[in-house]
């Protein structure tokens, strides 16, 4: 292939990239509160939405401040008809080194090679105390470092802080800390949600992070703390009063059926306590010492410094699957209680004329797990992929809120039409059995299309009618429809040629079968029997810090090999189209999409050898292994 037809090709691809992206990537960037005290702190939040495809986000610089926790990251991620939907925060909880108002800069995104920048903000620092000192914020995952000493005022509630001679200090943390995990229910049905609640209940005074922060596999995730939760609550526990810090609490709900273990969290304490010798040489002003204690202005010869590590303990959730007896044909998946309306835009309108029906789903339950409910159309309909669009509250449990699917269609042929009722089936765990709804039915007629004759002039009729090249520049998306079947059909024709050049060059033969991929003049070799093989060796290695981008490749590789896919273009949403094609469970898909998501970010995050390199290769072996199951063949 020439260089000429190679730059046309490139440039026309660049184009359809950014055009999707232009059309998809969300980029903001907030902080919050917007005015605070000097000695207070305020939420910076990057947040990216509508990409699978973030390759790296450099925020802005805060040299205006001190940075006690961050980056952290926020996720989720939903998939509908094949289509990914993901929402990325990078979240810095910061305390301000100046007074006045502080302009933060954009932060910058980079998204499949091209870098997006965000809106600029601002904060108002007031030059004034606040009434009740904040808690202290620190910790890699968003959580906050806790200051609970906040005493009455009588000297015989400061036992807890006095460190005597003879006392042991683990025994005295666990005697007045404790991290647990609460949950709502035990056993539930597959959707239906759970809520899991981490709470550090202390009775000393202390700075603690999260150092071990549950994963939730086999759950979609609906994160219902933010990253600067500092309050409070006071509860008595056996007898004795504590105060009461929400760690984590999200809702859970359950993908598969079977018992799943919560994994537990670990909290990394540093605890101050104030030796009983030095106290006794402060009798006549116990109060203002423990006031001055609060403050860290006790003098070292008076602390006690210890590091204590509190884990909770694990909670086991049976999740029963939905029963199989009387499940409507209708069914897919919806869990929870549910209403349905449908509107069609018009009743009568001519042939060829874009109509749209509009389908609404309301109540509470799985709802960011919904799918298009499915429509009998009248012969001779063309339709659209309905466009998806959601109005949800995810603070309440379960979800609640609306999710609405737009239809496109249009007719050929005039006459009378009517699209029968549209149901809807969703399981109430409440009730333990299945209801269907449904719309009306809609009749519509269709008329004669009308082409519009132009007036006369004195020198000639002119009746123009609509050429082939005015079509197309009247409706966009032909343009990129006419681009992309250029690439393609270039693209294939490039893939053919350096498919031929490598077959004459010939090579030497592995022990272990291999198949040859061809992307953009460059061979990828994918493993039969093994695809993961360069990632396990490098698994096996003391260092290896390109674990995840030998894994990222490893497994994208052959996923485009099993699915046909051009490895050049693989990202998550191709994948789990091509997958969806293919049949294949929903379950493996959801693990997958999650599985990718935390490789992707993995790529871009400093890198850590730990346990979780591990885990994420044994997934990324069993989703593998299952798709050699299913009998995936490369066509």
């Amino acid at each position: 292939m020439n260089l000429f037809l190679r730059k046309i090709l490139l440039a026309c691809w660049c184009l359809l990239i950014s055009i999707y992206i232009h059309a998809q990537v969300d980029l903001s960037l907030s902080i919050s509160p917007g005015q605070i005290n000097k000695d207070e702190y305020a939420t910076l939040r990057i947040s990216v939405e509508n990409s699978n495809d973030i390759q790296q986000v450099i925020p802005p610089s805060l040299k205006k401040f001190m940075v006690l926790s961050g980056p952290n990251q926020e996720s989720s991620m939903t998939t509908i008809n094949g289509q990914v939907k993901k929402y990325v925060s990078l979240v810095f909880v910061l305390r301000p080194a100046e007074t006045g108002k502080i302009h933060i800069d954009p932060a910058f995104v980079k998204v499949l090679g091209k870098t997006y920048k965000t809106n600029s903000t601002e904060l108002i620092v007031k030059n004034a105390l606040s009434v009740r000192s904040p808690a202290t914020i620190s910790g890699r995952n968003g959580f906050p470092l806790i200051d609970p000493f906040e005493p009455p005022r009588s000297s015989s509630e400061y036992d807890d802080y006095i460190f005597r001679k003879g006392e042991n200090v683990v025994d005295k943390v666990n005697k007045n800390m404790l991290l647990r995990l609460e949950t709502d229910k035990n056993t539930c049905y597959v959707g239906e949600p759970v809520v899991a609640t981490y709470r550090l209940f202390t009775r000393l005074k202390s700075e603690s992070k999260l150092t071990k922060n549950p994963s939730f596999n086999n759950f979609s995730v609906v994160d219902l703390t933010r990253s600067d939760i500092s309050d409070y609550t006071k509860q008595k526990l056996n007898g004795r009063e504590y105060n009461v810090y929400t760690i984590r609490k999200a809702q859970l709900y359950p993908l598969q059926p079977g018992t799943i273990e919560l994994e537990p969290a670990e909290l990394e304490n540093s605890i101050q306590f104030i030796k009983q010798e030095y106290l006794n040489n402060r009798q006549n002003d116990v109060l203002d010492l423990f006031d001055n204690f609060t403050r860290a202005t006790v003098p070292p010869e008076g602390i006690i410094n210890e590091k204590v590590t509190l884990r909770s303990e694990p909670v086991t959730i049976t999740v029963k699957p939905l029963p199989e007896a009387n499940k409507p044909a209708s069914f897919k998946g919806a869990v929870g209680v549910f209403s349905i309306m449908g509107t069609l835009q018009k009743s009568e309108f001519t042939a060829n004329e874009s109509q749209k029906l509009t389908v609404t789903i309301t109540g509470k339950g799985n709802l960011q797990l919904l799918t298009a409910p499915t429509v009998n159309w009248p012969a001779g309909t063309d339709i659209f992929e309905p466009t998806v669009s959601e109005s949800i509250a995810k603070s309440i449990v379960p979800i609640t809120g609306t999710k609405t699917f737009e239809f496109n269609f249009s007719v050929n042929t005039e006459g009378q039409y009517v699209i029968p009722d549209i149901e809807f089936s969703y399981f109430d765990p409440a009730t333990a059995t299945y209801k269907t709804i449904s719309t009306k039915q809609f009749l519509f007629t269709v008329t004669t299309a009308v082409t519009p004759v132009l007036p006369e002039t004195d020198h000639y009729v002119r009746k123009e009618t609509a050429s082939g090249i005015n079509k197309i520049f009247t409706n966009r998306w032909w343009i990129i429809a006419i681009i992309a079947i250029i690439a393609m059909t270039g693209i294939i024709l490039w893939i053919q040629q350096d498919h031929s050049r490598s077959a004459n060059t010939g090579g030497a033969v592995k022990n272990e079968p291999r198949k040859e991929l061809d992307t953009n003049g460059e061979t990828i070799s994918v493993a039969l029997h093994n695809p993961l093989l360069r990632t396990e060796q490098c698994l096996n290695k003391d260092d290896c810090s390109s674990f995840y981008n030998l894994l990222n490749s490893e497994l994208k590789n052959f996923l485009a090999y099993k699915l046909s896919l051009d490895p050049g273009l693989m990202n998550t949403r191709n994948i789990i189209i091509a997958l969806d094609k293919k049949n294949v469970d929903n379950d493996i898909v959801l693990r997958l999409q999650q599985l990718l998501e935390e490789i992707e970010w993995q790529l871009y995050t400093p890198f850590e050898r730990n346990e979780r390199m591990k885990d994420l290769y044994q997934q990324a072996t069993t989703i593998v292994q299952f798709i050699n199951s299913q009998q995936i063949t490369h066509q």
